[in-house]
């Protein structure tokens, strides 16, 4: 994909510099800029079917006071366009210092305004969980993998009503920017999806530790009890996605955004470990 063209003729946007940038899982990514602007340019497969809704969210937020990387609506006013079969968007570039898996309370309270922000009626959890479908023909890849998987939803499924919210999908600390003002911005929005905000604390707590649990409760203390009765059940779930995810990946040798096959294996062992296997 030519992206330079692509940003003159789809955003009237004349870049004087492009700079790829790495470590995307499931997309590939530019910096571009002149001395007066920078956007990052982002790119996805076609079936990407969280991409769009994600930028959307992004834009959001960003309204509600909540720094994002919105997306700059391309010249016929799209978030995204298609290129070559792929989802392309243009990003306003947020600068500022990764936060680091020790810095919980900013992860767990900024999680909290984007559940507050982006809350939603209650879904069938069931009907939720069928996102690991995708997975479905890996998760023979060892013998483990099928039992920790059903057994997780099943364990979700028995928890009944719990609270939604849109999701981030994805809350490593790499994704949070400390600004210059000492706020922080939340990027990378290419997971979210509408869902149980118990996954999303739970995957704060597998990228970051428990801390991020009463930083979290300081901005929701309403919720409690639902996250002591429900995030041991939903820590599971989120270890099935990765199980899910690693074993979809082993299957398939999908090695973007990583230096090497044993990457994958890692993530798949480190699934397992969780699950005292």
């Amino acid at each position: 994909m030519d992206v330079a063209e692509v940003l003159r003729e789809r955003w009237d946007l004349k870049p004087l510099e492009l700079e790829v940038l790495t470590g995307g899982m499931n997309s590939a990514a530019w910096l571009a800029s002149t001395d007066e602007w920078r956007v990052v340019v982002k790119a996805v497969g076609p079936v990407d079917t969280a991409f769009e809704p994600g930028l959307e969210l992004a834009a959001r937020l960003d309204d509600a006071g909540i720094r994002t990387g919105r997306p700059r609506p391309s010249k016929h006013g799209r978030v995204v366009e298609r290129v070559d079969g792929r989802q392309v968007a243009v990003l306003e570039y947020v600068d500022g210092v990764e936060l680091s898996p020790a810095d919980q309370a900013a992860i767990g309270d900024l999680l909290g305004r984007v559940h507050s922000a982006a809350a939603l009626e209650a879904g069938e959890l069931a009907d939720w969980l069928q996102f690991l479908l995708p997975f479905e023909d890996c998760l023979d890849l060892e013998p483990w993998i099928r039992p920790a998987v059903e057994g997780a939803v099943a364990d979700a499924v028995a928890l009944g009503s719990v609270s939604w919210a849109w999701l981030h999908g994805d809350p490593a600390a790499e994704a949070f920017l400390r600004q210059a003002d000492d706020s922080v911005a939340l990027i990378d929005w290419g997971s979210a999806m509408r869902g149980p905000l118990l996954y999303d604390v739970a995957s704060a707590v597998m990228y970051n530790g428990a801390p991020v649990v009463p930083a979290y409760l300081r901005r929701r203390p309403e919720l409690a009890d639902e996250l002591e009765r429900g995030l041991p059940t939903f820590l599971r779930v989120r270890y099935a996605v990765q199980a899910g995810y690693f074993a979809w990946r082993i299957t398939n040798n999908i090695l973007t955004g990583i230096s090497t096959p044993a990457e994958n294996l890692k993530g798949l062992t480190d699934a397992r470990r969780s699950f005292g296997l």
